[in-house]
């Protein structure tokens, strides 16, 4: 880290003179183009070359830079990323996210020197980054380090309402049942789903609630029963003091319920370990009834099996309430996406020229270019808005949607607002009912994102990956039963043994620098 520092400030003893001096300066006629290099993980493992896309000459053409790309595979991106800020010798930008650990490495690596502060760039700069970042309080808290400084331009979600419950409607009437609106009425319902042959094959072959993921990520659903006891399976605010959710008398009744749901074989049995796509394959062979999981794909479903299985009707539902006696979820797409965006790093040499094309990108234009590609190419407009073509829906190469879009230069984990129209595309009007419903009624705030000191960082890379994977192994064995529920106290104990207490007084001190003032 000192070689980055030591060059930081080797730059800007430099450059600062000629950066003062020329900061309201345009391009000289005929002047070279900036030439920017972009490290940048990849969004799909699909062959592109950015370099060559027209949405990408496009932004070049628009901006007056020329832009190289080192793309890094998902799969070894952290790795990656830290040979990268090691070597001290960075490219002009980096486009990194660390997934459900969001920005904080940059934002780290930014307080120690190797990306600048952008606010003041911004400012003076970024007309379109300034309206949208700088003056939505929301986003400006969301995007700033410890030190006050932004050191990243964020990937913006156009919704927020993202996973939620389905179950079968058709089930549901032929079975003469009404909607579940409590834990236990699901429970009564997925046993009438397990043993009334809802299916009608004369087979006892249903499987009442299934999820998509297996292992540890089968978590990442199984988890939206926590909030019906107003339990989490991570951080929670309680007031303005940081609970971990595991370790919370109310983990418990959650744990009981989802063993009270597995002991009577209304989860899927292989949840775990079935491979491939379970949903997918599940409702297509008409033996599942009851999922969390995205709106989109999941709602999708009613379309792909209706030629298939007779009545299939595939809807949304409230969130089931326990004794938290209230529907509600935490599970939601964050304004600013965890997994996208860029910084500019001390090595640029064309800060101005580079804060002026990121800010193209939040331009209408640039919204367009980056969701939906070339007009003629990638998409047409209908109706005063862009569908795209069959060269995205039917990519003749065979790629699904997202990696044609992918291929196309476009929905890349960079610094860019994605368009709801580009939501549209894949979502039905099922899917926008549900979408819309949650969003109105049920989500409610999320843990916010915060940054670690690289102390405290190193910390929690050392207690805390060791604390998660331990709650999400137990969590299972409480769940299936391989670990009695009258352990929680001990489990308790074990994760204060493993140093609970210290990684929450890390979490309580980083939110309290952020949002105390």
């Amino acid at each position: 880290m000192k070689k980055i520092l030591i060059a930081f400030f080797l730059v800007l003893t430099l450059t600062g003179m000629l950066f003062a001096a020329g900061q309201g300066e345009t391009k000289a006629e005929g002047s070279t183009a900036p030439a920017l290099k972009v490290w940048a993980v990849k969004a799909a493992e699909v062959p592109v070359n950015l370099e060559t896309v027209p949405n990408w000459k496009e932004v070049e053409k628009a901006t007056g830079v020329k832009l190289s790309w080192d793309l890094i595979s998902t799969q070894v991106k952290e790795q990656k990323f830290n040979l990268l800020m090691a070597s001290g010798e960075l490219p002009d930008i980096v486009a990194y996210y660390e997934g459900k650990g969001g920005h904080s490495s940059i934002n780290r690596f930014g307080e120690e020197g190797a990306f600048i502060p952008l606010e003041d760039l911004i400012r003076k700069y970024a007309p379109n980054l300034k309206k949208t970042l700088l003056e939505n309080q929301e986003i400006k808290d969301m995007i700033t380090a410890q030190d006050g400084h932004i050191y990243f331009v964020p990937m913006l979600a156009a919704i927020k309402a993202a996973r939620g419950w389905y179950i079968r409607y058709d089930w549901l009437d032929k079975l003469g049942l009404k909607i579940p609106k409590t834990t236990d009425e699901l429970y009564k319902v997925l046993v009438a789903f397990r043993d009334r042959d809802p299916n009608g094959n004369g087979k006892k072959d249903e499987i009442p609630l299934v999820f998509r993921r297996r292992g540890d990520d089968a978590f990442y659903n199984i988890q939206a029963f926590a909030y019906a006891f107003d339990a989490d399976m991570a951080w929670v605010l309680r007031g303005n003091k940081v609970h971990f959710g595991p370790a919370e008398p109310q983990y418990k009744d959650y744990l009981a319920y989802i063993n009270k749901l597995y002991s009577a074989k209304l989860i899927d049995q292989e949840v775990f370990t079935r491979p491939g796509n379970p949903r997918n394959e599940l409702f297509g062979k008409n033996l599942a009834g009851c999922i969390h999981d995205w709106f989109a794909s999941t709602a999708s479903l009613n379309d792909t099996l209706k030629g298939k299985i007779p009545g299939f009707n595939l809807r949304h539902m409230a969130p089931p309430v326990g004794t938290a006696k209230k529907a509600y979820t935490r599970i939601q797409m964050s304004r600013v996406r965890k997994d996208g965006g860029w910084a500019i790093t001390f090595s640029d040499k064309n800060p101005v020229e580079t804060i002026k094309m990121m800010d193209f990108i939040y331009s209408k234009k640039g919204i367009i270019l980056t969701n939906f590609g070339v007009e003629g190419r990638d998409y047409t407009m209908v109706n005063g808005e862009p569908v795209y073509t069959d060269l995205i829906k039917h990519n003749p190469n065979g790629l699904g949607f997202h990696e044609s879009l992918v291929s196309e230069g476009c929905q890349w984990k960079i610094g860019m607002v994605q368009d709801i129209n580009y939501e549209k595309q894949f979502a039905n009007k099922i899917a926008f009912a549900a979408r819309k419903d949650y969003q109105d009624n049920y989500i409610i705030d999320a843990f916010p994102m915060l940054s670690f000191t690289e102390d405290e960082t190193n910390v929690l890379k050392d207690k805390y990956s060791q604390i998660r994977s331990y709650v999400l192994e137990n969590t299972a064995k409480f769940m299936v039963g391989a670990r009695p529920l009258a352990d929680f106290d001990k489990f308790v104990k074990e994760l204060n043994d493993m140093g609970l207490k210290d990684v929450t007084a890390i979490y309580q001190k980083a939110y309290e620098r952020k949002f105390k003032k």
